[in-house]
């Protein structure tokens, strides 16, 4: 997100009627569940094994229920009929423990509570492993689909986007899945309990569905039209901060040198109002289920009273025990729901970032690159780009019908204006996209033919902007490759920067710092050419590698890349034409064609374009 106003639309909902509501409401709970079996899908023995115990402690709380009623039967010494249809338990009991009838019932209830407890803790280390499984499993499959996505997919989304996909987003995946699992037990017991109260009283019970269902779709609404808006408007804020705060980092010397630090803080602030000046608003209505249960629920049991008061008002002590009774259920439930109700809350609240990383994983879009089958060992042929076109948009040619080759353990170089084509050809030759018309030939062979991973094997790339992480130098230069030391010190060689590395204090363990800050501009690119040396390249491709340096640095890595360019096949994108006089090959772009090709001498005496270019640099 930029710095503006999160658009009202972006969250709003059509209002719709009652019965649509209810409609949509069961229709979010669908796309719940359905996000739920997708993450869970690999671990559903667990979630089996999470109902069966659900059901477990259904029926130990609703023999808790059971046992009260003669406990309290026994305790005001009424005699009556009970209730029917738990009699024969309550019968089985009184003749096989041989004790008094409160003693030996109150016994049995504490034998149950301590069962509950333990299938209670059972039930909480399961549904704890699975949400551990489950987002160990998520996560790696988020990156995996990171690594696997095409080069375009980092052009179309912002870094910050990403960046929350990746981290934010997945680590609501653990509240997601705990709460889910607790309204899935809750719902259990509560239904279990509901059906021992109504042989207990079936009045009673309906009274309270009335109240329990009222409160259902109060808190479906809330949380559907709260709770849901509230989720969602976090999810554009922390992107939008994420955004912001990745701008800065990045252009923190450019921003500083124009003293905009005031703009990026304002533009900050807008991104943090977005979210927090509806928070206390949203946040204030999304408690009031919760808040107004206790109301319901209490005041369903004052009307039972007064019911049973009326219907059994010369007889009312016996029905003393029936209300006791009842109100324990109420007791039992009451918090379930209670909890539901903000649980339900806490799963509308998360639900667009779950249904953010559904789609992200399930998104095609960008999985277009060919996957090829044969295996690249050695260059042997020149690598020919034959009526190579491509576009991202049908109707926006980046290049139009070019023909290019590039001799094979010979410098080819490729100049141009800013916007002319050359970053496309190298992206090409890397595969980071695909050509929409014609081929590039390697060994005779289409390029999309090979296996991706056995031709970027063989390819050193250096680029203009040299990502230099924070760790050794080593490391840096072996880039998670596994080099022994002596090729990680023979490429530094090559690259004309072991003697500097030597003159360090930890030598090749020297850390670099972020970014490599510790480090000039041509060490950096020194390092970035031993990285890629180290993997002895069939082809080198140098993309605008010195651009960035200075005149000094320039001469140095230039030196480097003159020592070894005589045996690899070297393909140089130039931004300095100083750097290329030296190739066996020249070609000249313009609005994405080819429009002049030769050696520098050549094109020199031409007076074409390249010798416009040439006299431009003074």
């Amino acid at each position: 997100m930029s710095s503006q106003e999160i658009a009202p639309d972006e969250i709003s909902r059509t209002k719709t009627g009652f019965i649509e509501h209810i409609r949509v409401s069961q229709n979010n709970f669908r796309n719940a569940l359905h996000i739920l079996f997708f993450y869970a899908q690999d671990f559903r023995q667990y979630l089996l094994a999470l109902l069966f115990l659900s059901i477990i402690l259904g029926l130990m709380e609703t023999f808790q229920i059971v046992l009260l009623y003669p406990i309290l039967n026994a305790s005001f010494n009424l005699q009556d009929a009970g209730i029917p249809f738990f009699e024969p338990l309550y019968a089985a009991v009184r003749n096989t423990i041989h004790l008094p009838e409160v003693v030996a019932f109150s016994l049995l209830f504490i034998v149950f509570v301590f069962l509950t407890f333990v299938v209670t803790l059972i039930y909480k280390y399961l549904s704890l492993y699975l949400t551990k499984a489950i987002i160990i499993k998520i996560k790696g499959s988020i990156f995996k689909k990171l690594i696997n996505s095409d080069y375009r997919f980092y052009v179309d989304n912002r870094r910050g986007d990403i960046q929350y996909a990746v981290i934010s987003a997945p680590a609501r995946i653990k509240q997601f899945i705990e709460t889910s699992t607790i309204i899935f037990s809750e719902i259990v017991v509560i239904l279990t309990i509901l059906v021992a109260m109504f042989l207990v009283s079936p009045t009673g019970v309906a009274l309270l569905l009335f109240v329990g269902i009222l409160f259902v779709l109060i808190v479906q609404f809330i949380g559907k039209r709260v709770a849901y808006r509230l989720g969602t408007l976090q999810l554009l804020s922390v992107q939008s901060e994420n955004e912001v705060i990745n701008e800065y980092i990045q252009g923190l010397r450019q921003i500083r040198s124009v003293d905009g630090d005031a703009y990026w803080q304002k533009k900050y602030n807008v991104a943090l109002r977005n979210y927090w000046n509806r928070f206390v608003k949203l946040s204030f209505i999304k408690n009031l289920p919760s808040a107004t249960l206790h109301f319901f629920f209490f005041s369903a049991i004052a009307l039972v009273v007064i019911f049973f008061y009326y219907i059994y008002e010369e007889q009312f002590m016996y029905v003393i025990p029936l209300i006791g009774t009842f109100a324990y259920s109420v007791l039992k439930i009451l918090p379930r729901l209670q909890g539901i109700s903000s649980q339900y809350m806490i799963v509308m609240d998360e639900y667009p970032d779950l249904e953010r990383i559904y789609q992200f994983l399930n998104d095609s879009r960008y999985h277009t690159i060919r996957r090829g089958t044969k295996s690249f060992d050695v260059l042997t042929s020149d690598i020919i780009f034959k009526d190579a076109s491509f576009s991202y948009h049908n109707d926006q040619e980046l290049i139009d019908g070019i023909n290019l080759t590039i001799k094979r353990n010979k410098i080819t170089a490729l100049v141009g204006q800013s916007g002319s084509g050359k970053s496309t050809i190298v992206s090409l030759l890397l595969r980071y996209y695909d050509l929409k018309k014609g081929r590039i030939l390697i060994n005779d062979i289409d390029l999309r033919e090979y296996d991706l991973k056995t031709i970027l094997r063989k390819v050193g790339y250096v680029s203009q902007d040299t990502f230099i992480y924070n760790t050794t130098i080593r490391e840096n230069i072996a880039f998670s490759g596994d080099f022994s030391e002596e090729q990680i010190i023979e490429a530094a060689k090559r690259a004309n920067i072991h003697t500097f590395i030597s003159g360090l204090p930890d030598g090749y363990q020297s850390i670099v710092g972020d970014q490599g800050l510790k480090l000039s501009g041509g060490e950096k690119q020194r390092i970035a050419i031993a990285r890629a040396l180290v993997r002895s390249p069939e082809i080198l491709v140098l993309d605008e590698a010195t651009s960035n340096l200075d005149n000094t640095s320039e001469a140095i890595v230039q030196d480097s890349i003159n020592q070894i360019s005589g045996t690899i096949t070297t393909f140089i994108i130039a931004h300095r034409l100083s750097t290329i006089r030296k190739a066996e090959t020249i070609y000249v772009m313009s609005k994405g064609k080819i429009v002049e090709c030769g050696n520098h001498d050549e094109l020199m005496a031409k007076k074409g374009r390249y010798y416009e270019l040439y006299e431009s640099e003074g």
